[in-house]
């Protein structure tokens, strides 16, 4: 008596323990659609690889983060050291490369202070103009960037073995507990099998 509900108990639970782990394997394997005596078999996760991207890619740019989430935070960055540098660089390459090595003559006028001038005006144009240019590229980038479609594209190209890996790496002691609360519930179903086989 006490070997039948041992046995049934064992079984009960390595029945539990397998069909959870194969469960959880079978989110991702086999990658590839399998042809198993006519059954056409694959991973959960590889068969739903193109829906499960346009979901995540929705739920991302509805729920998380949107590209006017991203455009509404431009107008708040600092340029001013950059554009600084870029039009110190930019005046004195055109002066020395386009004018003064062209026309030598132009140097008795083009002078330190003139460049510095110059320079000044371009740089307060561009502080008047700042806003205005910030809008045209916020609205060029709102209408022309998809969002959706990037996301859906990385996770598309994103490899199986790899996801898997990573999936394994994060939530390794969750899937470890499903597969032990398998064994738990194929031992106590096994308990009960037995008790009943008792009264039969």
């Amino acid at each position: 008596m006490l070997l039948k509900a041992s046995l049934m108990i064992v079984i009960g639970a390595l029945i539990g323990w397998v069909t959870n782990y194969f469960a959880i394997k079978m989110l991702f394997r086999p990658l590839k659609e399998t042809n198993i005596l006519g059954f056409k078999i694959q991973g959960l996760i590889p068969k739903r690889k193109m829906e499960m991207a346009i979901s995540i890619a929705d739920t991302i740019q509805e729920e998380l983060i949107s590209m006017e989430d991203i455009t509404a935070n431009l107008g708040d960055i600092e340029l001013g050291e950059e554009i600084d540098l870029i039009v110190d660089r930019i005046v004195e390459d055109k002066l020395q490369k386009e004018v003064l090595s062209k026309i030598p003559m132009a140097s008795l006028f083009i002078n330190a202070s003139m460049i510095k001038k110059i320079k000044g005006h371009i740089k307060d144009a561009i502080e008047e103009n700042k806003d205005e240019f910030f809008d045209i590229v916020i609205k060029k980038m709102e209408n022309s960037v998809d969002m959706k479609k990037i996301i859906i594209e990385k996770i598309q190209n994103f490899e199986l073995d790899e996801l898997e890996k990573m999936v394994y790496k994060i939530a390794n002691n969750e899937l470890k507990h499903i597969e032990v609360i398998g064994a738990i519930l194929g031992a106590l179903i096994g308990g009960i099998q037995f008790a009943i086989s008792l009264y039969i």
